[in-house]
């Protein structure tokens, strides 16, 4: 093998261009579609056309129970009968808590008011088989306009209702707006109750999409499923465009203390998928969230992915019904796979004889090596653990802080948790003593990733996807270099610019969902992004440079979440207890 600092210096300069490549294509897999205009043909969705729904929903805030909402309600129904739908409207009442929310918002009518869902049914050519629902929620919080949560849902769906024509739906259409969802689920829970306490359409609904948002932008999300979700994830897979999911988000999100409108329709066992944009989570119950705030792009995303759902469960035969659940994500954007959880021990085995043919192969490792590389990776795992958590208690975790102010810094605390990687990668690569060969580290950072994926595997099926897609092509690189090392090095070097980018995107959802709480999360890929690495990594490398590497980068995340700590009341908060 060549060495010199020229040599290095190559070497250093090639992979730096693959992590550069890598966060492109990340952040281009990131970035919702353009927005289609409103002279967009008719059978497509377009947000031009959703915007303006958006603009009179959104004009002013239009909580449940007040002249504001009653406004916009009137509004909806004109634009669904308008749509060849027949409307009707039921009152729900509010129970003890949802009053006290509305008396801490300041309505003088808190103990008279009602939930009014907006009920709308549009048939199909066969009455008698199940319906199909989209469903959104049309109030919105106290002081925000609520552009995005949730006029962007209300509008996206009077938007799909227009790309269907009537005589395309060979099932019914149900409409299903509700109210008081920031109340407590009011109106859904009304709709979805069990026997006689419910609505009597609901027990004719097969298939449900809802449509929800926490934030102003970005890509949306299938963040929640029905039980037993294979047809319904199958069908999502086969015909979404630009899909944004993962199982293993749908099964984290379950466990999270979260609940939206498809919480009562879920329990009550209808398949169905939950859809949300999570990006510029600033504007979540902001005054700030405007129609001219949020991103018509996401906007674009949501209808996009729903329409296309919704298309194929109005013409299907039969609607998916509760059964096996399925292990399904999203590559790069760019499209879906969904299997078997079974099915998740194939890339195992894969990469288990990949293992196999390498060590093989080479003579030149060493066990106590490969052992000590399987330490590596847990050192980095550690590493980044420590200064992820820490540079959360400086951003001022670490004592009483306002949620949405928290939510206003997220893009900054994603920065701080990006620093704290590089700081922990240099770290590691800087402990890694001299005697661990390529061989070495590429097979015992192989075999940890494996015996990862083995466990989640074991432990969650559907979270297998996250880890076991981008260990296969590296090791199948490892396979071939062992062989033809610059073939193989070619390879490796594809596999960590497609892994590192889905790693990013992954990455950048949890942060999303979890990252203001809770940023070690995403230590769980630290072991992974080291096996993609390093086969790029100049042979023994500078350990001194990559001390003053990590230090550095430490510091600045450091710096950065010190300012989030100082920073004055975000003006995008709300004027409320987020707790009340």
């Amino acid at each position: 093998m060549p060495c010199g600092g020229g040599y290095d210096l190559r070497r250093w300069l090639f992979l730096f261009a693959v992590l550069a490549a890598a966060a492109v294509l990340g952040w281009r897999a990131a970035q919702p579609p353009v927005p289609l205009p409103a002279s967009a043909p008719a059978s497509d969705f377009a947000a031009g056309r959703a915007m303006a729904d958006i603009r009179v929903i959104a004009a002013r805030p239009h909580e449940t129970g007040s002249v504001a909402n009653e406004a916009v309600r009137a509004h909806l129904i004109a634009r669904l009968q308008a749509l060849g739908f027949t409307v009707r409207t039921t009152a729900v009442p509010l129970p003890e808590r949802a009053r006290k929310r509305l008396a801490a918002w300041g309505a003088a009518n808190a103990a008279t008011a009602v939930a009014t869902n907006i009920i709308a049914l549009r048939p199909g050519r066969d009455p008698t088989s199940d319906a199909v629902a989209l469903m959104a929620h049309y109030d919105s919080v106290f002081a925000s306009p609520g552009a995005g949560d949730d006029a962007a849902g209300v509008a996206a769906i009077l938007e799909i209702a227009r790309a269907i024509p009537r005589a395309a739906q060979a099932r019914d259409l149900v409409v299903l707006l509700t109210d008081g969802e920031e109340l407590g689920l009011v109106g859904a829970r009304g709709f979805f109750a069990p026997g006689i306490a419910g609505d009597p359409l609901a027990a004719r609904i097969g298939a449900l999409i809802n449509l929800e948002t926490r934030g102003g932008g970005g890509r949306a999300f299938l963040i929640e499923t029905g039980p037993g979700s294979a047809g319904i994830v199958d069908a999502y897979a086969a015909v979404a465009p630009s899909p944004s999911a993962s199982s293993m988000a749908v099964k984290v999100y379950e466990l999270l203390p979260n609940s939206t409108d498809f919480t009562p329709a879920r329990q009550r066992g209808i398949a169905g998928v939950n859809f949300a944009f999570t990006g510029r989570a600033s504007l979540y119950h902001s005054p700030l969230a405007t129609p001219d705030a949020i991103e018509a792009g996401a906007v674009q995303h949501l209808g996009d992915q729903a329409l296309a759902v919704a298309r194929a469960l109005l013409t299907a035969p039969a609607l998916p019904v509760a059964g096996s659940d399925r292990a399904f994500g999203d590559v790069l954007g760019a499209f879906a796979v969904s299997y078997p959880l079974a099915a998740g021990w194939l890339p195992i085995l894969l990469v288990a004889a990949a293992l196999a043919l390498t060590a093989r192969a080479r003579r030149d490792w060493h066990g106590i090596q490969v052992a000590g590389a399987m330490l590596d990776g847990l050192v980095i795992t550690a590493a980044y653990g420590v200064l992820a958590y820490a540079g959360n208690l400086l951003s001022g975790a670490d004592g009483p802080n306002n949620y949405y102010d928290r939510l206003a810094a997220l893009p900054r605390l994603e920065i701080v948790a990006l620093l704290m990687a590089v700081a922990a990668a240099a770290l590691t690569l800087a402990l890694v003593p001299k005697r661990r060969s390529l061989w070495d580290g590429w097979l015992g950072l192989t075999l940890l990733v494996l015996v990862m994926v083995m466990a989640l595997q074991l432990w969650l099926p559907a979270g297998g996807p996250v880890l076991a897609w981008p260990l296969l092509p590296a090791a199948l690189a490892m396979a071939v270099a062992a062989r033809a090392d610059l073939a193989g090095r070619l390879l490796a070097a594809v596999a960590a610019v497609l892994g590192l980018a889905f790693i990013l995107g992954i990455g950048h959802a949890t942060l999303l969902g979890i990252g203001i709480s809770a940023p070690s999360g995403v230590a769980v890929f630290a072991p992974l992004v080291l096996l993609l690495v390093w086969p790029l990594v100049p042979h023994h490398p500078d350990r001194r440079a990559l001390l003053i590497a990590a230090l550095v980068a430490a510091l600045a995340g450091a710096a950065l979440a010190v300012s989030v700590r100082l920073d004055p009341l975000a003006v995008s908060v709300p004027p409320f207890d987020p707790k009340k």
